[in-house]
């Protein structure tokens, strides 16, 4: 759509002072094609030189015939006050009496985190958020777009460890975080509905907005990124095969989850749906369609509750709610686009954890339980080497294959304000050195030499977005080649060391899977 934007970026004082630049200049003023009227930010609380938007809404709201149906642009118009993140989707995870995060130790910092303590819910939920110093650097940025993981189960921008403040003050880039559907709510399986991955659709429709409206906060919409990590870096992955006609973004960061290895994604997986439909009193298979006008009519609080909650674990299996092969955005023929060169031509960094399965070893524990969720204590190594090298090796090869630049990487580091108890580097213990978020989310100093591991990975993610052609070659990272010692390990126990290594290291298991 053809409107105006003016967004108004407000600052104390003692910023203006820092910066000595007189007011005029913290106010941006443009034009262009956008989706609002007037949206107004402030200063970021942790970094007050970064301008802070939250809670914009992107889509419709998501409710009455919207509901299970793909998103719709918004259409607000006025002013808008964007202080405060959106809502967080409604998800799977268990009710909890916890309203506040527990600090009392990291594991149980990171439990709270991630079982999204405190969280308002609302099905009302499509809002994104952006980070921007405009008043320096780059007049038009690289763009880092977050999408959050949680098995597809569950996920939120509000937290802490996700907080783009930090990048887009020291990196120079524009930072955004987008809400999708999760659950039922945006997987909902009933095989009669024109389109069954709206939360794919959410995200397409969230990079879209960022198309059209980015350059009014700083950004380059040319050159945007994608980067998400578990769920998250599926859906990076998802997007590569599914908008080859239209990337609309330019580089792509798959972390710990790709299209090869987010579990089966299931053609015939009607159950889920028609089993929450029968408990709601909808009636079960043999009422079809009428269930989905039944469903439209309840309360959203009481589909939610009708859901297994299987909190952050892979939601993607039988009973659950998660992507879906439609053959339009998600495949049944991943290996075969690989090997013919049928995904967006960009390049991309795509990687994991060391010990990936060391979380789901918590999670266990947290619930008193002695093997993974949903998976035997046998399964636990192959779950592991799975996300590990099994997903980001083929991505990686297939793009170096068809002359498309691509690196892969193994996070390793392990260091004191990120221990979870368990040896090794954990599934996902990398995102709060991406965002510089360590001290910020776990309320834990940082060590100085763990400070010098998040200014590399900063430098390195922020780097690829800026130039995702050469980028990480300017830094001296190796292409991915399978047959030569090129995965870049970064970091180790206590240690900021980058290293390149072969995949036989991480890779033994493929084989047998």
């Amino acid at each position: 759509m053809l409107l105006s934007i003016v967004l108004y970026l407000s600052f104390g004082v003692t910023v203006l002072a820092r910066a000595s630049l007189p007011r005029a200049q913290f106010r941006v003023r443009l034009s262009g094609q956008t989706t609002g009227g007037i949206i107004q930010g402030h200063a970021s609380k942790w970094q007050p030189e970064v301008s802070e938007y939250l809670g914009i809404p992107f889509a419709q709201p998501p409710i009455g015939d919207l509901r299970f149906a793909a998103p719709k642009p918004n259409t607000f118009n006025g002013t808008l006050i964007a202080s405060e993140f959106g809502s967080s989707c409604p998800s799977n995870l268990a009710p909890s009496a916890d309203t506040s995060i527990n600090y009392e130790s990291f594991p149980k910092t990171l439990l709270s985190l991630l079982g999204q303590a405190g969280d308002k819910y609302d099905e009302d939920c499509l809002t994104l958020n952006i980070w921007s110093k405009p008043q320096v650097g780059e007049k038009a940025k690289a763009v880092l777009l977050w999408i959050y993981g949680g098995g597809f189960g569950s996920g939120n921008t509000r937290n802490p460890s996700y907080n783009g403040a930090r990048l887009a003050n020291d990196n120079d880039v524009v930072v955004v975080s987008i809400n999708y559907r999760v659950n039922i709510y945006g997987f909902p399986r009933a095989p009669f509905l024109p389109d069954l991955n709206l939360g794919l659709l959410d995200q397409r429709l969230a990079v879209e907005w960022v198309r059209d409206n980015i350059a009014a906060f700083g950004g380059d919409p040319k050159r945007i990124t994608l980067f998400g990590q578990s769920a998250g870096g599926a859906s990076v992955d998802y997007y590569t095969f599914a908008w080859t006609k239209d990337p609309i973004a330019a580089g792509y960061i798959p972390e710990s989850g790709t299209a090869a290895n987010t579990g089966a994604p299931l053609t015939n997986a009607s159950a889920s749906w028609y089993g929450v439909t029968q408990k709601l009193g909808c009636g079960g298979a043999e009422a079809g369609e009428s269930t989905l006008v039944c469903m439209r009519k309840q309360k959203w609080q009481d589909i939610t509750n009708a859901i297994e909650k299987r909190g952050v674990t892979p939601n993607m299996g039988a009973g659950g709610f998660g992507p879906t092969t439609d053959e339009k955005i998600v495949f049944s023929d991943y290996s075969r686009r690989r090997a013919e060169g049928n995904f967006i031509k960009a390049p991309m960094l795509v990687g994991s954890a060391g010990n990936e399965n060391g979380f789901y070893q918590l999670l266990a524990k947290s619930r008193n339980a002695t093997a993974v969720p949903g998976s035997a204590p046998a399964a636990a190594p192959s779950f592991n080497a799975n996300i590990i090298g099994c997903g980001a090796s083929p991505a990686a090869t297939a793009r170096r294959t068809h002359g498309v630049n691509a690196w892969r990487y193994v996070y390793a580091g392990e260091w004191p304000n990120q221990d979870i108890g368990i040896p090794g580097s954990w599934h996902g213990s990398e995102i709060g050195f991406i965002f510089g978020s360590t001290e910020y989310s776990s309320r834990r100093p940082d060590t100085p030499e763990e400070v010098n591991m998040s200014e590399k990975i900063r430098a390195a993610w922020t780097g690829f977005a800026k130039d995702p052609v050469n980028g990480l070659g300017k830094l001296g990272w190796p292409l991915y080649d399978a047959s030569a010692a090129t995965v870049v390990r970064i970091g180790g126990p206590n240690s900021s060391e980058i290293a390149f290594e072969k995949k036989e290291k991480f890779d033994r298991i493929c084989s047998s899977l």
